[in-house]
C-alpha cells in the first residue's frame, strides 16, 4: 500500500492549482484577447477595389474562361479579402455594356498599392484582361 505524505499532498495541491491557474490565464486573457481584434476588424471601414468590365465581343470562350480563372487567383494575394467576380444581373438597363465586376476589400490603402498593385498575379492578370476589354473602370472607396 502506498504512503501519501505531507510533501506529496503538497506537491500534489502546488501541481493542481499551477494547471488550474494556468487554464483560468488562458481563458479570460488570451480568447479576450483575440475577440476584441475580431471585432475591431469587423467594425473597421474598409477599402473597397471595384473594377467594372466590358468586354470585347470577339473575347472566347476559351480565353473568357482564363480571365475568370486569373480573377479569382487575385484572392492569393496577401492582404485580399472577399473577392467576388461576376456578371451583371441587374434588370434596370443602365450597366452601359459592362457586364463583369470585380471587386475585393483591403484594411488599408497600403495593402491595395504595396502589396496588391505591384504583385506579380495581380500584373498577369492585367496582361491578360487588357487586350479583351473594351474598357476598364476602376473605382476604389472607403465603406
Amino acid at each position: 500500500m502506498l504512503k501519501f505524505g505531507t510533501t506529496d499532498r503538497f506537491s500534489f495541491l502546488a501541481t493542481g492549482f499551477f494547471y488550474f491557474a494556468t487554464l483560468l490565464v488562458g481563458y479570460y486573457f488570451i480568447n479576450k484577447g483575440d475577440k476584441s481584434k475580431q471585432i475591431n476588424h469587423k467594425n473597421q471601414k474598409m477599402l473597397v477595389h471595384l473594377v467594372l468590365i466590358k468586354f470585347k465581343h470577339e473575347t472566347s470562350n476559351v480565353d473568357f474562361q482564363k480571365i475568370t480563372d486569373a480573377a479569382y487567383s487575385l484572392q492569393r494575394i496577401p492582404r485580399v479579402e472577399n473577392l467576388n467576380y461576376g456578371s451583371n444581373v441587374s434588370p434596370e438597363g443602365f450597366n452601359d455594356g459592362y457586364s463583369h465586376s470585380l471587386t475585393m476589400k483591403f484594411a488599408t490603402s497600403e495593402d491595395r498599392d504595396s502589396i496588391y498593385l505591384p504583385h506579380p498575379i495581380h500584373q498577369n492578370f492585367v496582361k491578360l484582361l487588357l487586350p479583351n476589354t473594351e474598357s476598364v473602370l476602376v473605382y476604389d472607396f472607403w465603406e
